[in-house]
Formats: C-alpha cells, structure tokens, sequence
C-alpha cells in the first residue's frame, strides 16, 4: 500500500485520524507502529537477548524473596494475562501472591478463572474488597465529570492495591500482565495517567462527599520514590516471553478450566460497557483500533481481518442491551440520567486539578537516565 500525502491511515496498522495528533512519517507508518519497530530493535523480539533479561529478572526476584514466604505478587483478575502470568510466574519455580482488587464489577466468569487460576496453581489469594457505595459513587463522580477514563479508578486501586500489598508483605517485585505484544500507550485524549492520585481526588470531592476509606491509592510521588529505591519494582512481566494470546487462551483452557469472555478485558462488566458503549457513543473512541494494531504488529493477525472485526459491533447488541439495564441500575440512576450524562460535552482530565507538572518532572529525569541506559537494563528491568 503506497502512502499517499494527506492520508490518514496508518499504512501497516488499522490506526487512523480517529486518534487525536495521528502523527505519520514519510512511509505512512503511525507513531504506535514506530514505538514497535523501537522495542524490536531494543531486542524485544531477539529469543538470546530476551531470555538474558528473563532470566536476570527471575534471579532478581529469587534473590530478594529468599527466606520469605512469597518472592514476588502478582495481580490476578481472571482475565487473560494475568491469569498467564501467574502460570508462568510458577512454572518458573516463583512463589508468587495473588492479589485480587474487588470492585463490585467481576463477571462470573473472572470469579471462576480466579478460582480455577489460584486452585490449581496452589496460590494464596489476597483480595483487597472495595466497599461498593464507595467505589460505585467515586466511579459515578468521574461518569458526572463527563471525563473520558471511567476506569482510572480501578485501574489506580489495581496500581496501588498490589504495590500496598507487597509493602505489608516485604515483596519486592509486581509481576504485571501488562506486555507488549498485545498493548500500547494510548493515544493522548483517549485514557488519563492511572497514577494521578490528585486527579482522582479532586473529581472525587467535586461530585461526591463518600469518604475513601477502604480505596487504595498511591501517589505519582510514592510510586517514583519506590521504583527508585527499589523496594517495589512493577515489571511488564510477559514482554520477557514471546506472548501469543491464542495459544495462551488455548493453554489456561486445557490446564485450568479457564473460561474466555467478550473483548480485550471483559472480565469486568464495567469494563466491557464502558469500551463497547460509553467510549463510542460519548467520546467516538473505538479501542479495539490500538488493541488490534499491537497485534498486527506482533504478528498475531492481520490488517485485512483487523478490518473485518472493525465492521462488526463491539460485541453482541442484546448483551449491550442486558449490560445497560444493569449499569445503569447499580449506578443508581435513571434512564434519562444516563442519557443525559451521555449527551452532555466530553470534558478534559485537566479541567480538574491533576500532579501533571510533577509528572513532567519525573519523565524528564526519567529521560536523562535512559539517555545513558537503554529501554531494558541489563537486569531485565524497565528504566
């Protein structure tokens, strides 16, 4: 495919002008497509180079949960990464904790993959419960906002919750399923920093007065302070294997009883309504955009069926149906609430106070240190 001036398709992926800033080079290749080809010349995709760093980071984590009980946590939603993720953490020879955030919305499938997950790999489990009127009005206060990420506050209480949970357990490292194979940054306007605890908090005491007593929070501060001293490192920990989603769906199915749900992280009922109905309905943001061009560019489909999926609803219009009598009944709101608040202008995160400027801070010292130490350290790690 020739790229033609003015074009506003990326050449390779399914991206395109729907993505605020869609910044192509001379080739037609989008930005997201440019940070792949990055990874790939870093040695992302070399099988000697990553298993250096897997097994660097593995003797790491060994290392620093020697006489302890749990080496390392790791997060476990019952969806499909995580789940991976604690199998391979054990097929390593790890002693992982699985820690589980509970905010009211698991489908029952990610009931059961959790229980089978956690069974079958002899796993203790730490579930950190969030106390429904809590959560259901804070995540109400973002709705009322009109603000675009829904799901900042899971995914911080996510963020914070396993990070606390290796502090009271003296663990030093969160082996995430985050990974690069099938994930990207998104583009700006289209998520919101999950670390930004004064965000959260100032759209929090703008629509709500319910107490955050049982939330888990962390600041961008701590967080920094705590990569940087080493007492918690969060790692990417399936970008250290060559990742292919099938096969790995196909794996925790056979071994596990693992039972698949509908879009990337559909475990969550919220989850799932907020990327097939809320993003697109409000915001015209369709997600499956950057999720299915991570796997073009991994090699896990291709553009021509990426299109194909792209014509099709984001998934099937009578559950849609079921999913928002529910929404919208355990938000504690009305129809015509609802519609309302969906009609009403989208609003920017920054229009609330936010640690923005700290953040620019840390990225930039962040900066000066990868100017002298590549993506990967030696260790394995993420600079």
């Amino acid at each position: 495919m020739a790229f033609q001036p003015g074009q506003r398709e990326c050449t390779r992926c399914v991206m395109d002008g729907t993505a605020p800033n869609l910044d192509l080079d001379d080739r037609g290749l989008c930005s997201y497509c440019r940070g792949w080809d990055r990874l790939v010349a870093d040695g992302l995709n070399d099988p000697t180079i990553r298993a250096a760093r897997r097994e660097a980071l593995l003797g790491e984590v060994r290392k620093a949960g020697k006489g302890k009980r749990y080496d390392c946590v790791v997060g476990l939603s019952g969806g499909a990464d995580s789940s991976y993720a604690a199998y391979l953490a054990v097929q390593e020879g790890l002693r992982p904790l699985a820690v589980h955030v509970d905010n009211g919305w698991n489908t029952e499938l990610a009931v059961i993959n959790i229980e089978n997950i956690v069974r079958k790999l002899g796993l203790d489990l730490y579930t950190i419960v969030i106390r429904w009127e809590e959560f259901r009005d804070l995540q109400l206060a973002f709705l009322k906002a009109g603000v675009v990420d829904l799901e900042l506050p899971s995914d911080h209480a996510i963020q914070a919750g396993n990070v606390r949970t290796a502090l009271e357990f003296g663990v030093h490292h969160v082996l995430s399923g985050d990974n690069h194979a099938t994930e990207a940054s998104l583009p700006p306007g289209w998520n919101h920093r999950k670390s930004d605890q004064v965000n959260l908090r100032a759209i929090h005491d703008a629509y709500t007065s319910t107490p955050l007593t049982s939330f888990p929070t962390i600041s961008t501060l701590e967080l920094w302070a705590l990569q940087r001293t080493r007492r918690v490192l969060w790692r990417p920990f399936l970008s250290l294997y060559p990742y292919v989603k099938s096969e790995a769906i196909a794996l925790l199915q056979r071994e596990f009883g693992w039972k698949p749900y509908v879009g990337k992280h559909g475990e969550s009922i919220i989850t799932r309504f907020y990327q097939g109905v809320i993003l697109p309905t409000k915001f015209g943001i369709d997600k499956r955009r950057l999720h299915l061009s991570r796997l073009i560019c991994s090699g896990q489909t291709t553009k021509e069926r990426a299109l194909e999926e792209l014509k099709q609803p984001h998934y099937d219009p009578k559950l849609q149906a079921l999913d928002r009598e529910f929404v919208i009944k355990k938000f504690g709101l009305t129809e015509q609430q609802f519609d309302t608040l969906m009609k009403e202008p989208p609003r920017s995160h920054y229009d609330y106070p936010s640690d923005e400027r700290l953040f620019e801070v840390w990225r930039a010292v962040k900066g000066v240190a990868r100017a002298v130490r590549p993506v990967f350290t030696s260790k394995g790690a993420w600079a």
